[in-house]
This record gives C-alpha cells, structure tokens and sequence, in this order.
C-alpha cells in the first residue's frame, strides 16, 4: 500500500535549483506554496547572517501544503521527517557550482544579503575565494557577520542526506534525467504515481521557460536563473579557489560524490 502524503518539506542547499524544484513538487503534488516567514523580513542580529536557521515555518505547516527553504537540520525537524504522512526532499549540488551561482548572484543582484556590500567591492575572483573560505565580513550598516563559507552549506548536507527519511536528491542528477531520477525516488518513497502523469507535469518545466527563453549555458549573472550548466566552476576557478576548495570542503567533496580524492 502507498503512503498518504499530506504535508511535503524541502530543504536544499543554496543555488541548487531551490525555485525550480519547490515549483515543479507543489505542482507534482498539486500542494500549496507555504513561503518561510523570513521572507516578511526576519533578519538575524549580527554576526549571524543565515535567517533560514531561525525561521520555524515548518512547525505550521497544515495538511495540502509543500514548504521549501534552505534550512539547517535540527532536533524541531526530526519529528517532522519522521512523520509517515510527511514527504521530506533534500535538493543538493556541487559545492564548488552552487558557491560560485551564490557569489554572482549576492554580488550582483541579491542587495538586501548580508554579503551584498563586500562582494559588490570586489573582483569576481576575490568574491569567488571569499565565498569559499567564508570570513567576517562588514555589511552596509558597517556591522560583522561571521560567514562560514562553503563548509557551512556541506556540512548541513551531510546531516540532512544521512537521515533515513529523508528523499535526497542531487541536482545534476534531476536536471540530466528528470523522469527516472523522480521515479526512482518516488519508489523509494512508496509514493505511487503514473508515469504519463510525471512526464506531463516534467513537460512543463525547463531552464527556457524559467529564464525568460534563455537556454542552459546562457549566462545572465543578475538573474536567479543564471546559466544552468554543470561543473560551471571550472570556467573560473584559478588555482588559489582549487587550493581553498580543497582545504575547506575537500572531504566533503569526496564524502558527498563529487571528487574520489584531493587530486582534482
């Protein structure tokens, strides 16, 4: 017998195609879009920076609806995921695709982060190793916020992915091959569903339509959608952002599935 999903969570990992995936489920599932209540204007008191990981929208969510944020594990989820009529994603990315989307992104468009004001200073490149090694950073209130960097984001990844109940999913995995990828899963999850219908929900969704008819590889770096590509990191990493990615989440990297070792 399938299970009953009544309430969906996604977690992800920031610039892993958050947007996209809460978009497509909720159509999916036919669920109702529940925002985080950050997003009405919760901003964490400096040195912190992350509202995600003050922000309790998952406790209130109610029957019919699919929350998404990108939220840290902790003890208020476990009983959430372990609800059998709770459905629990986890959308992540390479580290090193999903920093660089993020630096473009904060540098360029996003001015309300914590970050904006730094990394609009800067050159790519060195906005790019900040990015990765994370530091104190002055905002435009000229306050410091202790940023962690990319260990902070596979850290969390770790700890979500290892959970038994939760469904992970890597973002190269549902943008190459979108239909097996949700089949697989959806098995996994005991989540009947008939194939004709996934296709044609998949049908409606591609980075064209979510870019304003750009296709995967054109770049716009203001856009939330910026390029869409795999492995995109290697057009802009220099050998200081290898060494760096290496020291900080060089093992998470190998951990995770992205590298066998340091030599890379």
């Amino acid at each position: 017998m399938s299970r009953e999903i009544k309430k969906i969570l996604i977690s992800t990992m920031p610039r892993s195609g958050t947007t996209f995936f809460f978009d497509f489920i909720s159509k999916l599932f036919d669920f109702e879009k529940v925002e985080p209540k950050f997003a009405d204007g919760l901003v964490p008191k400096a040195p912190e920076w992350d509202p995600y990981k003050f922000d309790k929208t998952y406790l209130e969510m109610k029957e019919n609806q699919v929350l998404c944020a990108h939220y840290q594990f902790n003890d208020d989820i476990i009983p959430i995921i372990n609800d059998e009529n709770t459905l629990t994603f986890f959308l992540y990315r390479d580290p090193r695709d999903a920093q660089l989307s993020a630096t473009f992104y904060i540098k360029n468009a996003l001015t309300h982060h914590a970050l904006h004001n730094s990394l609009s200073c800067m050159s790519e490149s060195d906005a790019i190793a900040l990015m990765l090694s994370g530091g104190l950073i002055n905002t435009k209130d000229n306050e410091l916020v202790d940023y962690g960097g990319a260990s902070y984001f596979t850290c969390t990844t770790l700890q979500w992915i290892k959970q038994k109940n939760v469904y992970a999913i890597k973002y190269e995995d549902f943008f190459t091959n979108p239909f097996d990828t949700m089949k697989e899963l959806l098995i996994s999850a005991n989540v009947k569903m008939e194939d004709k219908y996934l296709n044609s929900v998949l049908e409606q969704f591609s980075f064209s339509k979510f870019s304003n008819g750009r296709k995967k590889g054109e770049e716009d770096k203001s856009s939330h959608f910026r390029k869409g590509i795999v492995g995109d990191y290697k057009n802009y990493y220099t050998e200081l952002h290898k060494a760096i990615a290496k020291k900080v989440i060089g093992q998470d990297l190998v951990s995770l599935g992205y590298e066998k070792d340091l030599t890379w």
